[in-house]
């Protein structure tokens, strides 16, 4: 009888700053998962189409052991294939965003087995103009940082932090044009959320200048910085989000607040959209899920509800 195709487990080895053992990772699971898994070293220039035939064969999912760039390729080549299996993403990069929004264990082994007895998630697919990503995409600092990070050597949270510490003090804000639709922002669901909201300024405008903006399908930027808490990626909404440039009060005081799931900071204001055109005063870099894309001084944000196959593990909010 014919060995029935086993779940392709893509590892990117240059992905974060840890060594990526596959034996190391399918050793403490169980037998019956271990068998189903053919662990695959990966990387540029990013051909998935034999890996994704595989996925199918197997029927699903795509299993890819990376960073957030690593699965912004993975989820690219599955799009372009119109998504004929779901994506699992086992944290093994830098920051680890959209696993961290998910609620996906950062433990890889855990990771895995959590995956491979979860469930699918139909999430939205958001897009700068045209090309799609998965958590977040922005502009102003952040992307300042993801083009020098890109360019350093080295990877990891202590790189990351080097590179964000050149451009801390001059980076620039940018003056904003927008022609948007703009969506409620969902109604507070715990107890202390609903007294805060008793108490809160009325909800932010779109902002007329920023010195960093994103637009998030999921909570998290990378090393667990909670950018836009009330990001949900089932709604058919972007939520918008600027940080403030934070003075050397702000980064003792109020940075900590911003890795916090509850935590609440005038550093940051929000709101949500489901499309958005917006005009820059000059060319800035951009990025799509921490991956450098080109400078632009208009941009469009779309999002196709529902149109993007995950699979999540049981500890996933969203349905």
């Amino acid at each position: 009888m014919p060995q029935a195709p086993k779940l392709p487990l893509l590892y990117n080895p240059a992905s974060g700053i840890a060594t990526k053992d596959p034996d190391a990772l399918l050793r403490p699971l169980p037998k019956d998962l271990r068998d189903r898994v053919d662990p695959i070293p990966f990387g540029p220039p990013w051909d998935f189409e034999p890996a994704i035939a595989q996925a199918v064969r197997a029927e699903g999912p795509l299993l890819v052991w990376g960073g957030d760039g690593t699965i912004h390729h993975a989820a690219k080549a599955l799009i372009g294939r119109g998504c004929p299996v779901p994506l699992g993403a086992i944290p093994g990069g830098s920051g680890n965003g959209l696993a961290r929004g998910l609620r996906t264990p950062l433990e890889p082994a855990g990771a895995i087995q959590r995956l491979l007895e979860g469930r699918e998630l139909r999430m939205d697919l958001p897009s700068l103009d045209g090309e799609p990503f998965l958590n977040v995409c922005g502009m102003g600092f952040e992307a300042a940082v993801a083009h020098r990070f890109d360019a350093m050597s080295g990877r990891g949270f202590g790189t990351y932090a080097r590179a964000c510490w050149q451009l801390w003090r001059t980076w620039p804000a940018t003056a904003l044009a927008w022609d948007a639709d703009l969506a409620p922002m969902p109604d507070p669901a715990g107890r202390l959320d609903r007294l805060r909201q008793a108490f809160k300024v009325p909800e932010a405008a779109l902002p007329e200048q920023a010195w960093s903006l994103c637009f998030a399908n999921l909570p998290t930027y990378g090393s667990g910085l909670w950018i836009a808490p009330g990001a949900d990626p089932t709604d058919g909404c972007l939520q918008w989000a600027t940080l403030a440039r934070p003075s050397w009060f702000d980064l003792l005081a109020e940075a900590p607040t911003l890795f916090r799931e509850g935590g609440h900071t005038p550093l940051r204001h929000e709101g949500r959209l489901r499309h958005a055109i917006l005009r820059l005063e000059r060319p800035l870099p951009w990025h799509l899920d921490g991956e450098p894309v080109a400078e632009r001084d208009r941009a469009e944000l779309t999002i196709e509800p529902r149109a993007f196959r995950m699979q999540v593990t049981g500890a996933c909010p969203w349905q």
